[in-house]
């Protein structure tokens, strides 16, 4: 059973809005903003040169106002005027936003960016993308490209060219907005976070709740995001004795969260480290019974924190380097049966998390994509 909720949400005395899917009432995704505060991710404003850093291969844009975003790979002969920039990351600590300028915008089924003709995601399989290359024939965008997700393969061809003429629509809108917009002007914002969330999950969930009366009217409007034709009031959650985010345990989940230490059903545990150059996860037995051959327990317990790690970092929000300090198995079968597990279900991550290789010494180096800022400093605000 796979719920979705958005929940209002008080944490150390602070006003919060989540959105969270559970797995069979098992946390499996979680996004949460500050009540009164939004993201500035992927929106697009007109934007002005302000400083080139050439040691550094970037510029500073000015955008909104007097606020200041950093643009990486900035090369000689851009624009220096007037440009169209995209939030690719809010700010952090003392650091400014950070900006691109290769646009995009999402649908469910396809993204239309900067670029031209069309292009497929790697997780589609051959027999998929000529399905799709099949559907689209005929089709010719030589001032933007659209890239089919996905969901495309799993969705009607009525559908992947409705939303494709849609996004198409809403990007020629946006650059012709642009084209009469003076510097600073905010000329795109995406769908508010828990719709963008739900048009990235695999699985369209079998239930949608939430408790915020003006939430359940905007998620009426998306009925093929939450199981079809469902009315505001079967999705508005109210006259309970308990919260909705109470209901569902989510407060304890997000104190589990802020804890360096995440327990494993086996009885191991990780140790979840976090320093300026990386994160860092230490695998441990724990209170795991020792078994007759150490090293099939030592297996067991990586395979299960493999999933862990995973579903820690997704819940943290956790990006850049990542360390995994697995039980060291001598067997060599066993080590690359643990990297090509976490290959496996590194896959279906949302986020793009790239397993590299097991180190000399046993250490699992990760990568994942950077993007909003971490659970703990959202928190903490």
């Amino acid at each position: 059973m796979l719920d979705f909720i958005i929940a209002e949400i008080e944490y150390e005395e602070k006003a919060f809005l989540a959105a969270a899917l559970y797995e069979d009432m098992k946390l499996s995704e979680l996004d949460i903003r500050p009540r009164e505060e939004r993201s500035l991710v992927d929106e697009i404003y007109v934007g002005c040169l302000d400083k080139v850093v050439r040691n550094i291969g970037g510029a500073f844009v000015r955008f909104r106002g007097d606020e200041i975003c950093f643009l990486p790979g900035w090369k000689s002969g851009m624009n220096a005027g007037h440009l169209l920039v995209q939030i690719s990351r809010d700010a952090v600590d003392r650091k400014n936003p950070t900006a691109r300028s290769a646009l995009s915008m999402a649908g469910r089924l396809a993204v239309v960016k900067s670029g031209r003709g069309f292009a497929f995601s790697g997780k589609l399989s051959d027999e998929e993308k000529a399905l799709l290359r099949k559907w689209t024939e005929g089709l010719n965008y030589e001032d933007r490209q659209v890239l089919l997700r996905t969901n495309a393969a799993q969705s009607t061809k009525a559908e992947v060219l409705e939303e494709i003429g849609r996004l198409c629509a809403r990007w020629d809108k946006v650059m012709a907005d642009a084209e009469k917009a003076s510097p600073g002007t905010c000329v795109y914002r995406p769908d508010p976070f828990y719709i963008e969330m739900l048009r990235d999950l695999r699985t369209t969930p079998d239930r949608v709740f939430t408790d915020v009366p003006a939430i359940a009217a905007r998620l009426a409007e998306v009925p093929e995001l939450t199981g079809g034709s469902r009315t505001e009031e079967e999705m508005l959650v109210k006259n309970r004795s308990l919260t909705l985010a109470g209901l569902y345990s989510l407060p304890h989940e997000l104190d589990k969260l802020m804890n360096r230490v995440a327990w494993l059903p086996c009885g191991g545990y990780l140790v979840i480290e976090r320093t300026e150059a990386f994160i860092s996860i230490d695998v441990n037995t724990g209170k795991c019974a020792r078994g007759r051959i150490p090293e099939e327990n030592y297996r067991r317990i990586n395979l299960e924190a493999a999933a862990e790690v995973l579903r820690q970092i997704r819940l943290r929000n956790l990006s850049g380097m990542v360390l995994v300090d697995f039980i060291n198995m001598e067997n060599k079968d066993h080590q690359e049966e643990l990297v090509n597990v976490m290959r496996k279900m590194a896959r279906r991550e949302h986020v793009p998390v790239e397993i590299v290789d097991l180190t000399p010494l046993g250490i699992m180096e990760c990568v994942r994509k950077r993007g909003r800022a971490p659970l703990g400093e959202v928190l903490k605000g």
